[in-house]
């Protein structure tokens, strides 16, 4: 027994109003409660982002859900490992379950939940009419408009994954698969590693970057198409936010991305037709060569993407170059 599922993260940022406007214009609803902010998506009956503040912006804990047995589980789990430590839960939070820190000092929590549906977005089918596809000598859509409407807003339907900083990667693979159960679903040259629940679901919930020092690098909300990916990318560019990188396709997860940097130096990510992993003796983690390990296609990364903003700013450098990448 182990976790579920991704249930939320919480940052510690300077200016709450200021990261909260950010991720509503992003597409998000935010709600003031306890000097906090908490951050849903539209139709889901679930937190997915919690704003803390605090002098600098900084990782303040990473939730999980699962049952009874499976919190009973993970408790044996750290009373056997030297990797983590359990504590008491914050004041500040109104999660039930158990809380631990980890080798770096990060902290989770896993509580008694179920993963609440999502308001559900496009579900492709074979000859479903409203999706069909024309393709290079194929034409199944024939005298009718295949683009959506121009004033689309892109609405994330759930929080799906995130990506954090280590300092070392294999002890920290070893937490995640350990303690808290998770399966490891590939890696990249010891620079970064991709993890799940097991069970069902999709390629990773947290992605893990080797770094001088521990941190948040970005949260990645899910939206229905590569067209709200570009439109949602496009909009927050136009509302004054910096472009993080984007349009791109990842080889690893193969979604569809664009990264936004956000108020505090962070990152938020659009995503749409990420990899799905429902048998896990199916899959074989492999370890993948870095120029197919950020991305398929689109531009070079920036020099800042994977630079950590936390402790002494150091920065990760992906060596991709994004040509004769396939996955």
């Amino acid at each position: 027994m182990s976790v579920k599922h991704f249930h939320h993260m919480a940052l510690i940022v300077p200016d709450i109003p200021v990261q909260k406007t950010f991720y509503e214009d992003f597409g998000l609803i935010g709600e003031e409660k306890n000097n906090q902010a908490i951050m849903r998506c539209i139709g889901r009956d679930q937190d997915q982002i919690i704003l803390t503040e605090g002098p600098e912006r900084k990782l303040h804990h990473i939730s999980y859900g699962s049952d009874l047995n499976g919190i009973a589980s993970i408790e044996n789990n750290i009373d056997r490992s030297e990797l983590a430590t359990q504590i008491d839960s914050p004041k500040e939070t109104p999660y039930d379950g158990i809380w631990f820190k980890d080798f770096e000092g990060d902290v989770y929590n896993v509580n008694t939940s179920e993963s609440a549906p999502s308001k559900g977005g496009r579900q492709p089918t074979i000859n479903h009419e409203a999706f069909q596809a024309n393709g290079p000598g194929h034409y199944d859509r024939v005298n009718q408009k295949g683009s959506i409407a121009y004033d689309t807003q892109p609405e994330p339907h759930r929080l799906g994954h995130m990506v954090e900083f280590t300092t070392d990667l294999e002890k920290k693979i070893t937490f995640y698969t350990d303690v808290m159960g998770l399966k490891l679903t590939d890696t990249s040259e010891g620079l970064i590693a991709f993890l799940r629940p097991p069970g069902g679901g999709d390629h990773h919930t947290v992605a893990i970057l080797q770094s001088d020092n521990t941190g948040f690098h970005h949260a990645s909300f899910e939206v229905d198409s590569i067209d709200h990916v570009g439109l949602g990318g496009q909009g927050m560019l136009e509302k004054g936010y910096r472009n993080g990188w984007g349009l791109g396709r990842h080889a690893l997860g193969s979604n569809f991305f664009w990264y936004i940097r956000d108020p505090h130096d962070g990152l938020c990510e659009y995503f749409a037709d990420i990899d799905y992993i429902s048998d896990d003796e199916a899959w074989t983690p492999r370890d993948w060569p870095l120029d197919v390990g950020f991305y398929l296609w689109g531009p070079n990364p920036p020099e800042e993407f994977g630079m950590n903003y936390e402790g002494t700013k150091k920065t990760t450098k992906p060596k991709a170059t994004g040509k004769g990448a396939r996955v």
